[in-house]
């Protein structure tokens, strides 16, 4: 290996040139050992370099590894966080229903009690002035019943716990149910109420005729409500190259200010408070109309002006339908009940005892009372009982309980069970029909409705 320390300096090299001592094999050592001597100091220049990079790339590494680190520990709280948020906003959806339902049905409870007892006094000898009274005590307790619904709709919406049939439905049938329910509303107020379905709508669609009816009920109701003079015209059609029902309900109403229209699909809102004070509401009719058209997969719009109407449009997508299975005749109108029918009645609130029994008496019937599940065990083993009104919320045993045991029962006649109960949610309905229950009749009922249930009980053995 060459030693540098043995190399003459460059400067002796240079006099030896200049005095002619350094021969040419020499001379060509010299630039041998400098270009050597270059290379050498190249290739430290080079390792220092590529040290120095290692060195970067290393600490570069240490960096990443740091930051992926990092990373990770933020996703895992981040996911963590989400996990808690998602569970924090699953419970309180669930108390949110949990609430409503008892709110639902604390309050149905006693309306049962107050729309009940106003149906058995109607049905009494009464005077003219008495039984403008009694109408009025039925028409604010079936406003602040509609309130209930509307909040339990809004709250079924909010969870997506709504469900959207899809069969076949009449349009026309549906428009002229909804006419002939707010027509003695519009004649009292002395208005017209049209409708206009044009003939590229088909006899038959593809739909939920209930919901299809209540977005009806809800817009041609405000309609009614908010005009004075005039009237209300529903119109419906096909839209032009576009598989689309187009449905309008216009007014001749007050009108809506432009600039206050955004308003009218917000939860609880009103155009301005004077509206809630001179025509009462929650504000929740038209926000449910607009989830419940969404819902369907379609639009819903409205054009006002002042003191002119307005003009509320909702579209939706529609296929043709085949016609349901045909009838196998007109309904014919309920008969009186059979008078041997042997009834139960479940029930522990003593109003609401009065109230059935009393509306059991004008159908023509008896019934035995137990007042609760254990006792209606007791009495179902004892007699013979065609029809069973359950109700859920009792001491004790509760109805769905009660219902179980029931149908557990051996060598023991199975009545016809009907829930008779202020818990008027679907998920209610569904459990008591998964428990053994025929049937399902949610609180404040009709005299009519409780009758057509029971009229749906097994006639008794000649």
């Amino acid at each position: 290996m060459d030693d540098p320390t043995r190399r003459p300096p460059p400067g002796l090299i240079a006099a030896r040139v200049a005095s002619g001592t350094q021969t040419p094999a020499s001379n060509e050592m010299e630039i041998l050992l400098r270009r050597v001597e270059r290379e050498r100091q190249a290739r430290k220049e080079a390792e220092q370099l590529l040290e120095h990079k290692a060195l970067e790339l290393y600490q570069a590494n240490q960096t990443l590894q740091a930051q992926a680190a990092k990373l990770e520990i933020d996703l895992e709280e981040r996911t963590r966080a989400l996990d808690e948020a998602l569970a924090f906003m699953q419970n309180s959806s669930r108390a949110e229903g949990e609430f409503l339902a008892v709110v639902s049905h604390e309050i149905r409870t006693p309306m049962n009690g107050v729309l009940g007892m106003a149906q058995l006094l109607q049905m009494t000898e009464l005077t003219e002035e008495q039984r403008r009274y009694v109408e009025t005590i039925q028409s604010s307790g079936e406003t602040l019943l509609t309130i209930i619904n509307d909040i339990l709709d809004l709250s079924k919406l909010d969870a997506g716990k709504v469900t959207l049939a899809a069969r076949p439905v009449d349009l026309r049938s549906v428009v002229a149910e909804v006419i002939d329910l707010l027509k003695p509303q519009a004649q009292h107020k002395g208005l017209y109420l049209d409708t206009e379905i044009d003939n590229s709508v088909p006899a038959w669609i593809v739909g939920d005729a209930t919901r299809l009816k209540q977005v009806l009920t809800n817009l041609v109701g405000n309609a009614v409500k908010f005009t004075h003079h005039g009237g209300v015209q529903v119109f419906g059609r096909i839209l032009p190259d576009a598989a689309m029902l187009e449905c309008k309900v216009v007014d001749s109403g007050i009108g809506i200010p432009a600039d206050k229209t955004p308003r009218l699909f917000q939860k609880f809102s009103q155009v301005d408070s004077s509206i809630n004070r001179r025509y009462g509401g929650t504000g929740l009719g038209l926000v449910i109309t607009k989830r419940l058209v969404e819902g369907m997969g379609g639009t819903i719009s409205v054009e006002s002006k002042q003191r002119q109407g307005s003009t509320f449009t909702f579209c939706l997508p529609v296929a043709v339908s085949q016609a349901p299975g045909e009838a196998t005749g007109p309904t014919a109108a309920p008969g009186p009940l059979p008078s041997e029918l042997r009834i139960l009645l479940v029930e522990d609130n003593a109003v609401n005892q009065m109230l059935a029994l009393g509306v059991l008496q004008k159908l023509g019937c008896r019934a035995d009372l137990a007042h609760d599940g254990e006792e209606a065990i007791a009495m179902t083993r004892a007699s013979r009982y065609d029809v069973v009104l359950m109700d859920m919320q009792m001491p004790k045993m509760d109805g769905v309980s009660a219902t179980r045991a029931i149908r557990a029962m051996e060598n023991v006649h199975q009545p016809y069970i009907i829930a008779l109960t202020a818990n008027a949610m679907e998920s209610d309905r569904q459990l008591c029909l998964s428990a053994g229950m025929n049937d399902f009749l949610a609180k404040p009922f009709k005299t009519a409705e409780l009758r057509e249930k029971m009229a749906a009980a097994p006639a008794r053995p000649a």
